[in-house]
């Protein structure tokens, strides 16, 4: 009888990979003591996805990659076909993403849909892809949002913020490198501290980004008082933005229509497609894979699923909608700016503000600083919301400390599992640099959109007659094209991204491992 038992005991194997049955799934989500509340329609949702896309990679990083810089070959004029590569290979994932949410309208987004079809471990190890995705992609964008300010300040008022409150540990520490005499650093400060190590002095100095800091807080507060409340502020960031990048997109038509038309001739093919394409295929490649942070957004829309009223008609038209929408408004900029711009003159920190001074429009300057910081804080507002919901719902699962996962009594919001997460991201953006978290979080994300590619095509055998009131069209084609995209999106990535990415996964791991394989409530309802 013994050796019967042993035989019927479920294997490590079999309890890593067990799944987690999406009615099971759903009904777990309506039996909660505390639901969270159903306030978002098909508008907000797009609102939302706008909300997230709409910033950083449009403000912050278009410039970059279409000149290049050290180890990153530019795009040039072909960065609009970068973005038209993204943009196909994310409509792929969107329309994935929209089948699993309609059928699971409920928080969690790819980790959710992982854990039904592929299993607790991988569930977990795209949840902790995730975490990475819309945590470390907050963090870059709080720094970007620094930047902003800081050129907003200095453009319109005069004023230049201090250095040692908006600096980070890794750029101070690239600084002290570059500088022969130490103690020009020494002499910059306005007062001494008794340390002789001049590295150590700097760091203590100027090695936090305090703006960036202070962004996140107040996001992490507004994230706590409701989620229809930051869908209202969003909005109204958004419709700023979005009026802000239709008056660049205007005022470069009016440019070159006016009789400058021969300028992106020469820009664009003065030597054919050597001056459209510079850096050929790989330079197109390397936009893609550096531009795709500015696609992060539509995915988040599939966290709020559990907030929606009519989540399997409304999280679809948010996710392809905000998308489609962010794809067109990212090729006309694109076209604005490398077609006016000679590429040595692209402003790399602030391209759309130097495609309007380029065109004779100084005026300009307030008016995009406005719109870059507007669209940078509602990028900053959904990204958070988005990571909060992703531990909200591991922690459901007992992977995570199950405190995380209680909801505020007055709020209805997850409030302890926001504040981890704000406390976190707050932290990261006032220590690291926009350019590795900016990568850090496109690997994430491309981990994500391969996993839910994948998913539908495991459910459509292991579940096919499951009502599904969204479908992805033409069979197993799109997502298998939606894998492969983002996998050859992926080897542009830089091998220090792929450094540090095996890094944070090595920590999830040894967090699985050390707590959630063991209080797993999947784990618990096994026979032991």
């Amino acid at each position: 009888m013994s050796g019967v038992a042993e035989a019927q005991q479920p294997s490590l194997i079999s309890k890593l990979f067990r799944t987690k049955n999406l009615d099971k799934i759903l009904t777990d989500a309506e039996n909660q003591e505390h639901k969270l509340k159903r306030t978002l329609s098909a508008f907000d949702l797009v609102i939302f996805g706008v909300g997230a896309m709409i910033g950083a990679g449009i403000f912050v990083l278009t410039g970059a990659a279409a000149a290049g810089s050290v180890g990153h070959p530019g795009a040039g004029g072909a960065l609009t076909l970068s973005f038209m590569l993204t943009g196909i290979v994310c409509s792929f994932c969107a329309l994935c993403y929209s089948e699993f949410a309609a059928m699971a309208p409920i928080s969690g987004s790819a980790y959710t849909y992982a854990f039904s079809t592929m299993g607790e471990f991988v569930a977990w190890i795209i949840g902790w892809a995730l975490v990475l995705e819309y945590a470390v992609g907050n963090m870059a964008v709080a720094v970007g949002w620094t930047g902003s300010v800081k050129e907003f300040m200095i453009q319109n008022f005069n004023i230049t913020l201090p250095a040692t409150l908006t600096s980070n540990m890794l750029d101070t520490v690239e600084s002290l490198e570059q500088v022969k005499d130490p103690s020009i650093l020494i002499n910059a400060f306005p007062f001494t501290i008794p340390f002789s190590d001049t590295s150590m002095y700097l760091l203590l100095q100027s090695a936090f980004n305090l703006p960036a800091f202070i962004i996140v807080a107040c996001m992490t507060l507004l994230l706590i008082v409701g989620v229809s409340e930051s869908a209202r502020s969003a909005a109204v960031m958004v419709f700023i933005k979005t009026g802000v990048i239709l008056l660049f997109i205007g005022a470069g038509a009016l440019f070159l229509f006016g009789g400058n038309m021969h300028v992106l001739e020469h820009n664009w093919f003065a030597d054919g497609w050597n001056s459209f394409a510079p850096n050929g295929f790989e330079g197109i490649k390397t936009g893609a894979a550096t531009i795709f942070f500015a696609y992060i957004g539509f995915d988040a829309v599939s966290t709020a699923a559990e907030e929606t009223k009519n989540p399997q008609r409304d999280i679809p038209i948010g996710i392809i909608g905000s998308l489609i929408l962010c794809t067109i408004l990212y090729i006309l900029v694109t076209t604005v700016i490398t077609g006016i711009v000679p590429l040595n003159e692209i402003n790399k920190e602030a391209a759309v503000v130097g495609a309007m001074n380029f065109m004779g429009y100084p005026w300009a300057t307030f008016v995009v600083g406005i719109g870059a910081i507007a669209g940078l804080t509602s990028v900053l507002l959904v990204l958070q919301m988005a990571g909060t919901r992703i531990f909200y719902a591991i922690s459901r699962d007992g992977l995570l400390p199950e405190a995380l996962s209680k909801i505020h009594p007055k709020f209805q919001t997850p409030h302890i599992c926001t504040i981890m997460v704000g406390i976190f991201v707050a932290l990261g953006a006032g220590l690291l640099p926009i350019n590795l978290l900016a990568e850090m979080c496109n690997i994430g994300t491309l981990g994500a959109f391969i996993v839910v590619c994948l998913g539908i095509t495991i459910l459509r055998f292991s579940d096919p007659d499951r009502e599904r009131p969204f479908k992805v069209p033409f069979g197993l084609t799109f997502p298998l094209i939606g894998m492969l995209g983002c996998i050859y999106v992926m080897s542009g990535l830089p091998m220090v991204t792929w450094v540090v990415t095996i890094g944070w996964f090595l920590l999830g791991m040894a967090l699985y491992f050390g707590y959630g394989f063991w209080n797993s409530k999947l784990n618990q309802e096994l026979p032991s």
